[in-house]
């Protein structure tokens, strides 16, 4: 594609996004026809088709037009979406949802050498989110074609979203699986238990175990898409033995959930033996690798065990800890023995008496980690 040309489809698309339906613009009409939907279909295949022929994304000075083209027309579905429910199904049966997701996939490439190409992930990335908002066929069928059928895990649209290092991207990404999941349990357990969606799910504990910020929108999406797992008691499947810092991020959620929640009535629900056995398990992978790290490490070295691992571990601990705090306030008998027969009262202690064992090692070789390089 010539410049000229470029320069002539990027003005169509600006001219269709300033006319497309928004509150700011009430003189406009909220429902889009479908020779319009078939028009930005059209647009967007002359567009993409261009990226993968003609135009090289990394070093080709018409890519900022190209991204800035393809990100007007993302910000009309965004906007049309989101303003009638009608435009949904007419921009579907044009095969613009398709459009959306090439265009994530090719955009979010480039994102760390164009900032336009940033924006345009952003942008549609929000328009396949208000696509599929109450939408639930399409729900369905990203669930089917991007979690249960992916053949490559990091090729799922909604990674790629989460990978992005745009946060409104990442947001855009959250809450298209948060509407995918919510009140949805036959959606939530596929999220949990294909190899896809586990990794998808597993993203988003790691995400929340990262964040610091509890007042942040991102945190609180994140919180509430893992709320719903916990909620129909899908946590387990996510748990594995391994203490990385998602394991850390979903016993934190569950931390949360049960300081929010801790009536006992709830808690006998959501702590079956299953979930109590899996966090048990975890803390024995805890007590091992401390153990190991221990052993092998002298006063300021820790060994092959690097300090985010650690301090993953140590994060887990605390985090059973409030737990049980939070579930054995008033417990009910029957949760009582689950707890008891579950073993995760023995593996605390024993993590907690291995803690105390090496403390003075331990704030040794955090004073070590933080003191300031000399040149010898």
């Amino acid at each position: 594609m010539d410049a000229q040309k470029l320069h002539s489809i990027r003005h169509e698309c600006a001219t269709l996004k300033d006319g497309s339906p928004h509150p700011s613009r009430p003189q406009i009409p909220v429902v889009v026809g479908q020779e319009t939907w078939s028009r930005i279909h059209a647009l967007f295949r002359e567009l993409l088709a261009s990226a993968n022929s003609n135009i090289d994304l990394d070093i080709d000075p018409l890519a900022a037009v190209w991204s800035d083209a393809l990100t007007d027309l993302c910000m009309f579905v965004r906007n049309a979406a989101a303003m009638d429910q009608s435009n949904q199904a007419a921009a579907n049966s044009a095969d613009i949802v398709s459009d959306i997701i090439s265009t994530i996939r090719v955009t979010l490439r480039c994102e760390m050498t164009y900032p336009e190409a940033k924006k345009c992930g952003a942008a549609a990335g929000q328009a396949l989110s208000n696509m599929a908002t109450n939408n639930k066929p399409l729900q369905q069928q990203l669930m089917e074609s991007e979690i249960r059928d992916c053949k490559s895990p990091i090729e799922s649209i909604y990674l790629y979203l989460l990978a992005s290092t745009n946060s409104k991207t990442n947001m855009a990404g959250l809450m298209l699986i948060l509407n995918t999941i919510k009140d949805d349990d036959s959606l939530s357990k596929l999220l949990c238990t294909t190899e896809t969606g586990q990794m998808l799910a597993g993203r988003v504990g790691e995400m929340f175990g990262e964040s610091n910020d509890d007042e942040a929108d991102e945190k609180t999406m994140l919180y509430v898409i893992l709320e719903e797992i916990i909620q129909r008691g899908h946590l387990t499947l996510l748990l594995t033995t391994d203490p990385a810092l998602e394991a850390y991020g979903l016993l934190n959620a569950l931390a949360v959930y049960c300081n929010e929640n801790p009536g006992s009535l709830v808690c006998s629900q959501i702590f079956d033996m299953s979930l109590l056995t899996a966090i048990a398990r975890i803390l024995t992978k805890c007590h091992g690798l401390l153990q190991n790290v221990w052993k092998s490490a002298d006063d300021t070295e820790l060994g092959d065990v690097g300090m985010d691992d650690i301090m993953a571990a140590h994060r887990s601990l605390a985090s059973t800890v409030s737990i049980l705090g939070t579930i054995t306030t008033d417990i009910e008998q029957q949760l009582a023995v689950r707890v008891l027969d579950s073993g995760i009262i023995q593996q605390v202690i024993a993590l907690l008496g291995l803690l105390s064992q090496n403390l003075p090692r331990i704030e040794k070789a955090s004073t070590a980690s933080t003191l300031p390089e000399t040149e010898s």
